[in-house]
This record gives structure tokens, sequence and C-alpha cells, in this order.
């Protein structure tokens, strides 16, 4: 009864133009404000409890690591890098977006930052190579997805203070279903630039040199930069030299000299805009983890979820079929909302489900982050696929038949990792003994 009227209330204010987090906190607060033996204070000491976690540190400093990231114009290095070990191969320009993503997203964890840095680039050189603009705008889009999985990602971190479990093992098992879901992607780019007879394309179109083997040696000395990045913050958590919150504080400092001292970039203004920008994206995502907190403490506290894990462990549910569900709920979830706000209020009501079912919690976040995050490219919401098609002149409408399809590849790699968890378990169980 008491989950029931959570809900409802919390819907009743959706439905009213309340915000996402002062909805939920509404919807937590009106069955306590009944309880006699439930204070106010006891409720604002678990919503500010909330923020003591180290883990959530590393939000903002990740954050702010990417912003300090665009200050360096790594975006065109990024893409000089992808064409370089694309080659000529058919389909190469596809491939290079897909394989800038996967890039991207090792040093970013945004997919919206994603589409508006390098679809603004890529999007128009595709059209011009002979894609079709639905194309282009939707491979940039199904793309951009990856970068919530590579770590560094912000869903990861924000999925493991809400379960309390490792960021770091979180982070490293998100390194292979990433390059699965670039691989399957550039299979069916592959299949679509065959079909469609589109070629490889002059370097000179995208400002590369026509001669590869000196396209090499300056993709080398470019990714000298992103590659050490990415390698001090994962190596150096897998070795145990310093946690996930250490490790983008670190990511932050050597950004920040690289992009003074070597680029030198020496705009204090643009370095307060980016500063600013963190702290209200880090901000936001703060007080839905307060919100957060407050539902789970509620429904704890009425054991309000206790009925359906009773019922679910009394009929043997098969956690592979739960985690098929659990995908088909995040992936209409992700379509109509905000994957943090989606996540922050399903993940404590569901949480006690995985643990009742003995589901790796690792395995668990990878799915969640994944389906969840494919609401960016699927309309309404389709955040990713809307600014996609701005780009490239197009609409969602014109795109549906392309996007159905990168879904439909999207969900192959997650299907597969429900199946195979090795897929997931692998390099944590590897590095992290």
């Amino acid at each position: 009864m008491i989950l029931l009227s959570v809900v409802g209330i919390f819907l009743f204010c959706l439905l009213l133009g309340v915000p996402v987090a002062f909805s939920i906190v509404i919807a937590s607060a009106i069955p306590i404000l009944l309880e006699p033996l439930v204070s106010l204070t006891q409720v604002s000491s678990v919503m500010i409890e909330s923020f003591s976690s180290f883990t959530l540190l590393a939000i903002p400093l990740f954050i702010l690591c990417g912003g300090l990231m665009n200050l360096t114009k790594v975006t065109d290095d990024l893409i000089y890098i992808s064409k370089a070990l694309v080659g000529k191969a058919k389909g190469s320009l596809a491939h290079m977006n897909i394989l800038t993503s996967i890039f991207f997203g090792a040093i970013s964890g945004s997919s919206v930052a994603d589409v508006a840095s390098l679809g603004r680039i890529l999007i128009p050189a595709m059209i011009k190579a002979g894609y079709s603009r639905e194309f282009a705008a939707t491979v940039t889009a199904a793309s951009s997805t990856i970068g919530s999985i590579i770590p560094p990602s912000i869903l990861l971190i924000v999925y493991g203070a809400l379960a309390q479990t490792s960021v770091a093992a979180l982070f490293i098992a998100g390194i292979i279903p990433g390059i699965l879901i670039g691989l399957t992607q550039m299979a069916y780019a592959w299949y679509y630039a065959s079909k469609n007879n589109v070629g490889p394309i002059d370097n000179e179109l995208i400002g590369l040199s026509n001669d590869d083997k000196l396209s090499k040696i300056v993709a080398i000395k470019k990714s000298v930069f992103p590659l050490s990045l990415f390698l001090i913050v994962i190596v150096g958590i897998m070795a145990g030299i310093f946690t996930a919150t250490e490790a983008a504080a670190i990511a932050v400092f050597y950004v920040f000299i690289v992009a003074f001292f070597l680029k030198k970039q020496r705009n204090f203004k643009e370095y307060m805009e980016v500063i600013k920008k963190a702290a209200t994206d880090s901000a936001t995502i703060y007080i839905l983890i307060a919100a957060a907190a407050l539902l789970s403490w509620v429904l704890t506290y009425y054991e309000a979820m206790q009925p359906l894990i009773d019922f679910l462990l009394v009929n043997e549910f098969n956690p592979i079929l739960f985690l098929l569900i659990l995908t088909v709920l995040y992936v209409i979830l992700g379509t109509f909302m905000e994957p943090n706000s989606a996540m922050l209020i399903f993940v404590p009501l569901l949480l006690p489900v995985i643990q009742g079912l003995g589901i790796d919690p690792v395995v668990a976040g990878i799915v969640t982050v994944m389906a969840i995050r494919l609401g960016t490219v699927t309309p309404p919401y389709g955040l990713s696929s809307l600014l996609a098609a701005k780009v490239a002149g197009t609409n969602v409408l014109k795109m549906m038949k392309h996007i159905l399809i990168f879904v439909a590849v999207y969900l192959v790699s997650i299907i597969l990792i429900i199946l195979i968890p090795s897929i997931v378990t692998f390099l944590p169980n590897l590095m992290m003994k």
C-alpha cells in the first residue's frame, strides 16, 4: 500500500509539472509526515547524509575534467587518431565516428557532449561522403551511448553510490561492454556502407594528409595526451594506487597542466565558465541523489519491497529473466525520463530484489546503465538523436528506421552480457583480486 501511494503521489506531481527531484521528496515525505515515530530532523539527516559518500566527490571532478578537456581542443586529435586507425576500410567514416565516440567516452563520459562536439564535424563530412543525413545523425547519436559505459562514467559513479558497489569495479567492468557496443555498431555500419556502396573518403575531406604513413606518425603524437590520461585513471585504479575519486582529482590536475602550459589556453574567463558549468551540473545530480536517498529510506522503513522480494524468492524467479525484464523497464523509462533521474528513482526500489536473487551487483550495474542510456537515442526524450538531427538538417521521424536498427544492435550487446556475465566480470576479477 505504501509503495502504491508513493508512486501515485510521485506521478501526480510530475503531471502537475513539479521537477523530478521535488516530486520524489513530496511523494516520500507525505507518508513520513503521517508517521508519529519519525521526525523531520530524522528525514533531513537522511538526505544530508547521502552527500557524505566520498565516492560522490568524483562526479564534479570528472565533469570538470571533461570541461577542461574541451579547452585543449582534444576532439580534433581524437578524430585524427580514429581516421588513422580505420584507414580506407569500407564505411571508414562511419567506423571513424564510432571509434571517436569510444575515445571521447574514455575522457568525457557524456553522451550529449559527444554529439555536440563530434557531430558538428563528422555529420557534415559523412553527408558529403555519400551517407544519408538520417544515417549520419543516427550513427552519431547511437555511438554517443558508449560514453556512459566506457570509464569514466558519471552514471556508473551514481549507480555505485546508490547500490554501494565498487565504482572501480564498475569502471573496469565497463571497458569490454563499451568495446562490444562499438564493434556491433561498426559491423552494421560496414553492412550499410557495402549495401549502399559508400566508399572510403579522401583524407583531405576531414583535414588529414593523404600520406598514410605521415598520418599514422601524426596520430601517434596526438594520442599521447588522451591515452596518457586514460591510462592514469584506469591503470591507477586497477593497480590500487588510488580510488576512483582520487583518480578524478589527479585527472583534473593533469588536464589543467596540459591545457595551461602545453596547449597555452590561458583565458581565465573560459576556465571560470567551465567551473561554473561543472558546479551547476553537479548540483543538479546531488539534489536528485538526496531525494533518492529519502525515497530509499522510506521504502526500507516500511519494508515496501518485501512482498515482491518474497514472491520472487518463493517462486525461484530466474535471475536471467529478471535482468531481461529489468532491461525492458529501463529502456522504457529512459525513453521518457532523463537517465540520472530514472536511475535515482528505480535503483533503490529494485536493489533489494537484485540482492535477494543473488545477481552480481556489477553485472546489474552495467546492464542498468546500458539500458537506461539507450533513452538518449529513442524518442520522445532522445536528446542525442534530437541534437544529431538538428546538426544533420533532418528530423527524428525520418531517422526512425535507422534508430530502430541501432537499438536492436545495442540490445543484442545487452542480451549477450546477461547470458554471458563473464563479459562484464572478467576484467574486474582479473585485475581486482
